[in-house]
């Protein structure tokens, strides 16, 4: 009878919403949010890796940017994690007022929209229009301060940020 014998504890490095290295998930805490899931009209359901801002309950809610925003309501990426009920498909199952894990500094994957092409050292930019709502772009929307991409996206639109405290 097969039995599982080991657990892994972080996603697969590389995907949207996960850290960099293993060495910056240990040093930049994830907080706990509910996010508040956008219109089903918008066409947003791949909330890992978008940037998320403050939602109707300050320090307990989330939402993702779909309107202009101030940048000092910006709480972070969404993180890909465990806390998800995921269908026979292997897709997550995130509705309103859902658990998720919210990451405020560090070294994360990020999804960047078709049309950007981030290389080492760009500045961060967070859409808040469409379909893009939340994703990170080299230019557009609100820039990110003291953030910048440490990498080039790869063919599923991931790309890797540092975001620096302060």
């Amino acid at each position: 009878m097969p039995v599982q014998s080991t657990v892994r504890s972080m996603m697969r490095s590389g995907s949207a919403g996960s850290h960099v290295t293993a060495w910056s998930a240990g040093i930049a805490p994830v907080n706990t949010r509910a996010i508040e899931m956008p219109a089903p009209a918008l066409g947003i359901s791949d909330i890992f890796g978008r940037a998320s801002i403050r939602g109707a309950i300050p320090g307990e809610t989330v939402a993702i940017p779909t309107a202009t925003f101030a940048i000092a309501n910006f709480e972070g990426v969404v993180m890909n994690s465990f806390l998800g009920e995921s269908d026979m498909s292997g897709g997550y199952n995130i509705g309103d007022r859902s658990v998720i894990g919210v990451c405020r500094h560090g070294d994360v994957f990020v999804q960047v929209p078709e049309s950007a092409t981030p290389a080492y050292g760009d500045s961060v930019h967070i859409l808040f229009a469409g379909e893009n709502a939340g994703k990170f772009s080299t230019d557009g929307g609100v820039t990110l301060q003291g953030a910048m991409f440490i990498g080039a996206k790869n063919d599923e639109g991931i790309a890797p940020i540092e975001m620096r405290r302060g």
